[in-house]
């Protein structure tokens, strides 16, 4: 269980979704009550965990199955592939960000008005984008090996706060009254340290990047993969 832990925590990382942190942030700025702001956040956490848990116990099993029945072997060529081309859509990726002229404008949606139902069905709208994203989809699978209820609400649940991790962070905030300063000390944090932490981001990246290019030449030339 530990490794799908570790593993879900990756997956998590990847997922890193900032859009809801932005709307919960206009919630709050703009004084919403703090019962309408949970009413949404819990739909929109719930939905996502127990809706996902439902359907990694009722189909995942039976995926995961049919996955292994056509993923390729260990040694297949067809990882020197993804290698390859995963290796060069991060050196595009990182290449266009560190080149790219001007700066784009970051859309705040509106606050939504009205009653507790509006609330928790726009927590169903944002739930339902995480079927857009695949680490969502992989910790489904990985959770649907057991079949277990719990343990796939557990997974999810890791999932949830590690990609949401800027959403939970504003919402906790909200409910402490201290949305305003942390707003502040975030502009300050922009200004001072995010260029640094980009930087690092993409070396990152690129190292990233480069070890599935060796790793990919090792596999052309010996029939194997170093790593």
């Amino acid at each position: 269980m530990l490794h799908k832990i570790i593993s879900t925590i990756g997956l998590g990382v990847l997922g890193v979704d900032p859009i809801t942190a932005v709307y919960l942030m206009s919630m709050g700025l703009r004084k919403e009550k703090k019962s309408r702001i949970t009413l949404f956040f819990l739909s929109f956490a719930g939905f996502s965990i127990f809706g996902g848990a439902a359907l990694s116990a009722i189909f995942a099993a039976t995926a995961v199955n049919f996955l292994k029945n056509i993923m390729p072997g260990d040694n297949s060529y067809f990882w020197a592939i993804l290698n390859f081309g995963i290796s060069i859509f991060i050196f595009v990726w990182v290449i266009r960000k560190l080149f790219a002229k001007g700066k784009k404008k970051e859309e705040e949606k509106e606050p939504i008005g009205g009653g507790w139902f509006k609330y928790i069905t726009t927590g169903l709208v944002f739930a339902i984008t995480s079927f857009t994203d695949p680490t969502f989809y992989a910790v489904i699978l990985m959770s649907g090996e057991s079949g277990d209820f719990f343990n796939a609400t557990l997974l999810l649940t890791i999932w949830f706060i590690v990609s949401q991790f800027m959403a939970v962070i504003i919402y906790i905030a909200n409910e402490l009254n201290i949305l305003d300063k942390l707003t502040v000390f975030v502009e300050k944090f922009k200004e001072k340290k995010l260029k640094t932490i980009s930087h690092v981001f993409y070396f990152l990246l690129l190292s990233v990047a480069v070890a599935l290019l060796v790793d990919t030449v090792f596999y052309l030339f010996n029939g194997k993969y170093l790593f």
